[in-house]
């Protein structure tokens, strides 16, 4: 699959698939849930048209391909060294505070996500979204969730009751945020994998809503002369940008 990446570690990611350019062999393809494996699948089209799917919430759906999941797992045990590392050098509740990230993140799976769009009449009126397969590739494709994540620097991360019309700062009321956490911003990561940053302090207040199976992300606030530090938010971000759907 010939992909445009949206972000540069996702270039990282596709980088392992140039090699396979010139081949002609069609895709692999498993999809969950159900473990259905499909063989020789020539293009994407081919694969979001299975009879099989006519129900799955395509905006939610996930494609990943072997090698870059190889690479989204390297870049995920990295941030959670990266996690350990720093909780180490802090103390109190700072250190409980990032150790809390960390087993958040550790319980996570990531895979080599490919940022396209999936949704069978785009595919079809578009014939350049039609691309090939090439490779061993994974689909996740459920129905559509009513709840979303809360993830990061709060009290009480986990899944949450979606409600339709509530903003980033709503889902935050009664939430407190651990030690180090930015109280400004939070980001949203969206099903299909953008993401947007939410100002949810009362100084600063925009209306952000969530769509269903969003993950709310609350980070660390920025560090005046600790730029690897800073780049943690970052890191996450690209994790939880790639999590395999449960």
């Amino acid at each position: 699959m010939k992909i445009t990446a949206n972000s540069g570690w996702m270039a990282l990611c596709l980088a392992a698939l140039q090699l396979s350019a010139y081949s002609y062999a069609a895709g692999n393809v498993t999809i969950y849930p159900g473990n259905q494996q499909l063989t020789n699948v020539e293009r994407l089209g081919d694969l979001v048209s299975q009879p099989s799917l006519a129900r799955a919430w395509w905006p939610g759906a996930v494609i990943s391909e072997r090698q870059a999941t190889a690479v989204a797992e390297q870049e995920h045990q990295k941030l959670l060294a990266a996690l350990s590392g720093f909780a180490a050098e802090e103390d109190g509740d700072d250190a409980a505070a990032i150790n809390g990230v960390r087993q958040q993140m550790q319980a996570i799976h990531v895979t080599g996500r490919q940022l396209i769009d999936l949704d069978p009449d785009w595919v079809r009126v578009h014939p350049r979204a039609n691309v090939p397969l090439q490779g061993d590739y994974s689909l996740w494709a459920g129905p559509q969730p009513s709840t979303i994540t809360l993830i990061g620097l709060v009290s009480s991360p986990g899944v949450k009751p979606f409600v339709a019309g509530r903003s980033a700062d709503e889902y935050l009321d009664g939430i407190d945020k651990l030690s180090g956490a930015d109280r400004s911003f939070a980001w949203v990561i969206y099903p299909d994998g953008k993401t947007q940053k939410a100002p949810v302090a009362y100084w600063n207040n925009r209306h952000v809503e969530l769509t269903p199976g969003s993950i709310l992300f609350v980070g660390f606030k920025e560090r005046l002369f600790n730029s690897d530090f800073n780049d943690l938010n970052q890191q996450i971000l690209n994790s939880l940008t790639h999590r395999r759907p449960d």
